[in-house]
């Protein structure tokens, strides 16, 4: 009886740190974007492997004052929003929009420069549409330009498909309820999602 105690004990405790693991590498990456964020050394080697960046989408009432929220709160069709985007290089930040039928847009529907260090603010958007889910992915571009549309649907089909089939795509991702903070480790460009749903 006490063997198996203490065979329970053993597993519970096991299974503790393991969660406690887990807790402390996703709280990792909020930590590792504003440490990249604030570091001009990042920027002195804009070839450097790993990309880091904090998204917020800036929620407009209808006085015009501005709420922010993470990447990963559902909004909806109407909503009037900017997004705020902080990076951990001087980048080129894209928006693409994958309507409710799936279809990813080819050009971007916004596009701007990123300086590391200073917030980049879209202009006022709003997404109106079909009944179902649009998607507006937010895109720090990887520092080669070519071929950044199939970059971008290769990432979207990967993340997708559970990640893993690139080697570029191994992402740690946090989210407060004003901010996602994205992390790549590996490789240069990172993508997070906004979700807009539409009624009928």
């Amino acid at each position: 009886m006490n063997k198996m105690k203490l065979n329970q004990r053993a597993a519970v405790a096991a299974a503790l740190a393991l969660a406690c693991g887990l807790s402390a590498a996703t709280d990792r990456a909020k930590d590792v974007v504003i440490d990249r964020v604030s570091s001009p050394v990042v920027n002195a080697s804009p070839a450097a492997a790993g990309d880091a960046m904090s998204v917020s989408v800036l929620l407009e009432a209808p006085d015009g004052s501005l709420t922010p929220k993470s990447t990963d709160v559902l909004f909806r069709t109407g909503d009037r929003f900017r997004i705020k985007v902080l990076g951990s290089r001087d980048s080129r930040v894209s928006l693409f929009n994958t309507n409710p039928r799936g279809e990813l847009g080819s050009e971007p529907v916004w596009r701007g420069e990123l300086r590391q260090g200073q917030e980049l603010i879209t202009p006022r958007l709003a997404l109106t549409g079909n009944s179902g889910v649009d998607q507006l992915h937010v895109v720090m571009e990887p520092v080669q330009e070519s071929g950044l549309f199939a970059w971008v649907s290769q990432w979207l089909r990967s993340l997708k498909e559970g990640g893993g089939a690139s080697k570029d795509i191994r992402v740690d991702v946090q989210s407060t309820p004003t901010t996602t903070y994205i992390v790549n480790e590996g490789g240069q460009g990172l993508v997070t999602t906004i979700k807009i749903a539409h009624s009928r």
